[in-house]
Formats: C-alpha cells, sequence, structure tokens
C-alpha cells in the first residue's frame, strides 16, 4: 500500500504545451485543483452557516450573516462546476477528443 506518491505516480506538466492535448492537459489538471479547492471551502461556509443558523437562531443579525456564507457557499459551487466543465467545452470548440 502506497501512501505517499512516488516519482512516476503524478504525470509530469510541461512548462510549455507544444500540442493541443498537452495544453488540455495542463488546462484539465489546473481546474481539477480550483474544482477540489472550490467544492472544500464551500462546504465548509456550509458547515459553518448550520452552526451559526442552529447557534444564533433568536438574532437577526447572525441569521443574516448565516444567510450570507450559505450564498457564497452557491457561487463557490457554481464556479467549481464551470471550472470542471471549462476543459470540455474548449475541447468541443478545438475539436480535440
Amino acid at each position: 500500500m502506497k501512501l505517499l506518491a512516488q516519482e512516476g505516480d503524478i504525470p509530469e506538466l510541461p512548462l510549455i504545451a507544444e500540442t493541443p492535448e498537452k495544453l488540455m492537459a495542463v488546462v484539465d489538471v489546473i481546474t481539477n485543483w480550483i474544482f477540489a479547492g472550490f467544492v472544500a471551502v464551500a462546504v465548509i461556509m456550509v458547515i459553518l452557516a448550520a452552526l451559526q443558523f442552529v447557534r444564533e437562531g433568536g438574532n437577526p443579525e447572525k441569521m443574516s450573516e448565516a444567510r450570507q456564507k450559505l450564498i457564497w457557499a452557491a457561487v463557490g459551487v457554481g464556479v467549481a462546476l464551470m471550472a470542471k466543465g471549462f476543459v470540455p467545452v474548449i475541447r468541443s470548440i478545438l475539436g480535440a477528443t
């Protein structure tokens, strides 16, 4: 069982993409990282907003703050989904498979 990445496990990304396929591979990796980051932040924001709703149920100002956290979490999920869909759209435009 491997716990840490060993040499050869992680694809080496070129600094300059010589072909459209290599460029798409680089963009795909970058958008995967963006997707993971935004989803992680959105999950944390939803949890914090839920805790704030429960803890500050009677205070309208705190409820408004919790609602804003939920709105921004939804925005984060939307950006993450757009990042995930970016590569297939570009591939269809370029005609690459």
